[in-house]
């Protein structure tokens, strides 16, 4: 089920029982009961002969953006770092292989991001990015980065952050060392983005990240959005490990 629901995306929002059947190379037969199920489920929903996104899908957001016990412990906090910093405030999460930003927040006019809440980023290439995987494990940092030099839609990136796996861990350990990441246009064009790490008792839970038009400020103003971002994420990261410990 999983594999069916990663054949939607922005620019699909329509599959086939052949689409099914090709992704998980199984029988029509055996796609379509895949598929059947998936509708009783409220997982798909049939349109014309193919399927399309179900409304459990819709249900399960809205159950999320109301009562995710991380988003509601982010929230006074994301309103007053935008306050103070004078831009816009995302919480990302990191599921599987995936980042998505999952809470935007913003101080005034929002600011128009390509990777807005909900579409999954770059995982080697960002603030966000550069901070979950400097303090990632590892054995499963290295897994990541060697599957991307397997991976034409990840290998690029993952090569500008290291030619190999001792410059690329090389460059994340000192991300490490200074607890946050500064972006200048990774994601888009004219936008600086600030992350820290967000924790869940000792293990990387995703980031807390202020960007900023980089018309809007100068760089003399990065020190102290990274502190306020640390200072912020430090705040979440304590809240997170009361919540798991209730």
């Amino acid at each position: 089920m999983s594999a069916i629901l990663r054949l939607f995306g922005p620019d699909r929002a329509l599959i086939s029982v052949d689409d099914i059947g090709q992704a998980l190379d199984i029988s029509p037969a055996s796609a379509y009961r895949y598929a059947a199920d998936m509708v009783e489920a409220g997982l798909l929903s049939r349109l014309s002969g193919r399927y399309r996104l179900g409304m459990k899908i819709i249900e399960l957001e809205y159950l999320i953006s109301t009562g995710d016990p991380i988003i509601a412990a982010a929230s006074d906090l994301m309103a007053e770092l935008a306050q103070a910093a004078g831009g816009d405030v995302l919480l990302c999460n990191m599921y599987d292989q995936t980042l998505v930003n999952v809470a935007h927040v913003s101080a005034g006019k929002p600011i128009v991001l390509r990777y807005s809440k909900g579409l999954p980023m770059p995982l080697f290439r960002g603030s966000q990015a550069h901070v979950v995987l400097a303090f990632m494990e590892r054995r499963r940092l290295k897994r990541l980065y060697e599957a991307a030099l397997e991976n034409p839609a990840r290998r690029h990136d993952a090569l500008d952050m290291g030619a190999d796996w001792t410059e690329f861990s090389r460059k994340l350990r000192q991300v490490r060392k200074q607890g946050h990441y500064i972006s200048r246009g990774e994601l888009d064009p004219g936008i600086t983005g600030v992350a820290a790490p967000v924790f869940s008792d000792d293990e990387i839970l995703g980031s807390l990240v202020i960007v900023h038009d980089q018309a809007d400020m100068a760089k003399a103003d990065e020190a102290e959005l990274a502190r306020l971002t640390m200072a912020a994420a430090q705040r979440l990261s304590d809240r997170v490990r009361g919540i798991t410990a209730a």
